[in-house]
């Protein structure tokens, strides 16, 4: 080959690789865009829910209320509030809910009461470990102002539910029980109350790997519960001390029965959005039965899935788009999404509204503690 020719050669190779870089690295930059844009998207279509559920039932003062039970206030509804601030941006919201909550609802132990009237007066002093749970997550995963303050505040709530609300299960596993007072024998569960993105992150948010010891062994308590995901997470079980798990009715009377209602359905949006691969595998094994006609929206089931009440809500239509999604479906999980949507606009609801907003911003990742 001529001297000149080779040298055309090699400018020519040379001049590709420089090409293929620029676009490597032009192709880097658009994947970068790409991805920044559906987060931006994610977040948008997060924060819409979000924002509107403050607008609705939280007060002036940071009270999160229930128009439709009498205007009062439960723990879990200012856990779910301060969680909503943060998806919708608003750190003043965040503020006003947290010093209602501390100056209402804090008990000397560090938990939270329960349930208090419309002017702040308690009408239960009993904890529920759900919203203790949620409050200290939300206070340690805080980004806004006087954020070491929340910290320190969130490691003293996380601090008393290990100390009030957790008991040793099989095999020395601790379990989170349902509150202080559930911590007999039998112990009282609730599944729902076992948050998984809540407990991983609280695990990474003080260093305290009791967190992922808890979480890991509600994916395992919650498999033998459902008989490794063929039937749907109980509202209640009873643990006993020598290790006796079953599903059980509330103890409190309202359900005779044992069923998969307002309360299990929870268990399915935070099963479906954790890290885990265990959970997210029993998330998509409850699918196959939600997935049946009419069960979807139920308010509730039996286990096996047999419709109880067969009326709709938004809570039951954002855990089947959670199992859903968990499955890989993601139009049907958009379109039950979406019903959920509509079902809360047509009957709005406080806790309706409340998993309206909170089932997109956990589904889309604009929650949750990252994997």
């Amino acid at each position: 080959m001529p001297v000149q020719l080779r040298r055309l050669a090699v400018w020519l190779m040379l001049a590709a690789t420089v090409a293929g870089c620029a676009g490597g690295a032009s192709g880097s930059r658009l994947a970068q865009q790409d991805s920044a844009a559906q987060r931006a998207e994610q977040n948008s279509t997060a924060q819409r829910p979000a924002t509107a559920f403050l607008a609705a039932y939280v007060r002036p003062d940071g009270r999160v209320y229930r128009p439709d039970q009498g205007g009062d206030t439960v723990s879990e509804g200012q856990a779910y509030g301060l969680l909503l601030a943060e998806v919708a941006g608003q750190p003043a919201a965040f503020g006003r809910i947290w010093q209602w909550t501390r100056a209402h609802l804090q008990l000397p132990s560090g938990l939270f009461a329960y349930h208090a009237n419309a002017a702040g007066q308690l009408l239960s002093a009993q904890p529920a470990s759900d919203a203790d749970l949620l409050i200290a997550w939300a206070l340690l995963r805080y980004q806004g102002p006087h954020a070491a303050t929340r910290h320190q505040e969130g490691q003293q709530v996380a601090a008393a539910v290990l100390a009030h609300e957790v008991i040793t299960g099989p095999g020395g596993t601790p379990v989170l029980t349902a509150g202080p007072w559930a911590t007999g024998s039998p112990a009282s569960l609730d599944p729902s109350y076992w948050a998984l993105p809540a407990l991983t992150g609280l695990a990474r948010l003080t260093g305290d790997q009791q967190w992922q010891q808890l979480a890991d062994g509600a994916v395992l308590l919650t498999s033998r519960l459902t008989a490794g995901g063929r039937d749907l997470p109980p509202d209640w079980a009873q643990l006993t001390a020598s290790g006796v798990l079953a599903p059980a009715a509330a103890p409190n009377g309202s359900e005779p029965q044992t069923e998969y209602g307002l309360d299990a359905q929870r268990t399915v949006v935070w099963y479906a959005v954790s890290c885990d691969p265990r959970a997210r595998a029993l998330a998509s094994r409850w699918w196959a039965l939600l997935r049946q006609p009419g069960r979807a929206q139920a308010i509730a089931l039996r286990p096996n899935g047999v419709i109880i009440n067969p009326a709709a809500a938004p809570l039951p239509l954002v855990a089947a788009a959670a199992a859903a999604q968990a499955t890989g479906q993601q139009s049907a999980g958009r379109r039950l999404l979406q019903r959920a949507n509509a079902q809360q606009h047509s009957y709005p609801t406080y806790y309706g509204g409340a998993w309206a907003a909170l089932g997109p911003a956990l589904l889309s990742g604009a929650l949750g503690s990252a994997c």
